[in-house]
């Protein structure tokens, strides 16, 4: 699933405070108390963690895309288009002006709503996926950055999720050369019982895309996939469609089954020894050399994804 790789290609992350001064400093860590913001008002809850952070969450790429996972209960995975292979999150953040576009900068690929994105995490139940709420405190940071691998974290404490108080720690791994995001997925009971944990089911998943979608799902082998087209910014750029393909591959330790509903591919997920693994990939149309360009290159290459997939 690779390609031609620039010398000056490398992997990074980043994590930035907004700042109403556009100054939008890197920080390493950032925590929210979530127990008092949401006694004061819960939608003021999600704003407020969501809108601290410029971009909204941690960003991280290689030379193939970027992601960016989102500062609140959904803790959805955004995806952003590269045309060329050397990095440039230093300087966009997600945000490509036009002017930087024509220069052969990337872009925001994905319009996530309400769906699960590019495969975020997210909990199970009453048959479909839940948002991590509610919880005494989250949390990201920035893990490290070399240059041929780099990681931040994600995490939850106290989650309240079918009647038990758990901590979630979510660890996203990028590497040079590889098209995957390396998730790994740490639970445990805040009581210290890990009896059961193992027992309890989660989800992930590939989004259907809005326009001309298609769709792959291979139970046997833990995969599924879409390709398809969207607009990111429906209000800024209404007429700025993108076309991309999404990969979610789970190896079959964690894999209880896997099925679709309006508006996912979702592959249903279940601890081994409170531990889960999984990998997104994913293809923008606009990289310029090699890459993916139709679905029936994208879910071809599916078929034979799994075998690469390993840390």
């Amino acid at each position: 699933m690779g390609s031609l790789i620039s010398l000056k290609a490398q992997t990074y992350a980043q994590l930035k405070l907004w700042d109403s001064h556009e100054r939008h400093p890197h920080i390493n860590e950032i925590e929210f108390d979530e127990t008092r913001l949401a006694e004061a008002d819960s939608l003021f809850a999600s704003l407020s963690t969501y809108d601290a952070l410029y971009g909204h969450g941690a960003m991280m790429e290689n030379e193939f895309y970027a992601i960016r996972v989102y500062m609140d209960a959904r803790q959805s995975v955004d995806l952003y288009g590269k045309r060329g292979y050397d990095p440039e999150l230093f300087l966009t953040d997600f945000y490509t002006t036009p002017e930087l576009a024509a220069q052969g900068y990337g872009e925001d690929i994905l319009f996530v709503g309400a769906s699960i994105g590019a495969g975020s995490f997210r909990g199970y139940e009453d048959g479909k996926p839940s948002l991590l709420k509610p919880v005494e405190a989250r949390g990201q940071r920035v893990l490290y950055n070399l240059q041929d691998s780099s990681a931040f974290e994600v995490w939850d404490k106290a989650w309240l999720y079918q009647g038990r108080r758990l901590n979630v720690r979510e660890v996203y791994t990028m590497r040079l050369g590889r098209r995957d995001t390396q998730v790994d997925v740490w639970i445990e009971d805040c009581e210290g019982e890990g009896e059961g944990i193992d027992g309890l089911t989660f989800v992930t998943g590939a989004q259907k895309l809005e326009k001309d979608n298609r769709g792959l799902m291979l139970p046997e082998s833990g995969i599924v996939a879409s390709w398809g087209t969207n607009v990111p910014e429906k209000e800024a750029r209404p007429d700025d469609e993108q076309t991309l393909g999404i990969m979610v591959a789970v190896p079959r330790e964690y894999l209880q089954e896997v099925y679709e509903d309006e508006l996912n591919y979702l592959c249903v997920l279940h601890p081994a020894g409170g531990h889960i693994r999984y990998y997104i990939l994913a293809a923008a149309d606009i990289q310029q050399e090699g890459g993916f360009h139709s679905a029936e290159e994208w879910l071809g290459a599916a078929k034979g994804i799994k075998d690469s997939l390993k840390p």
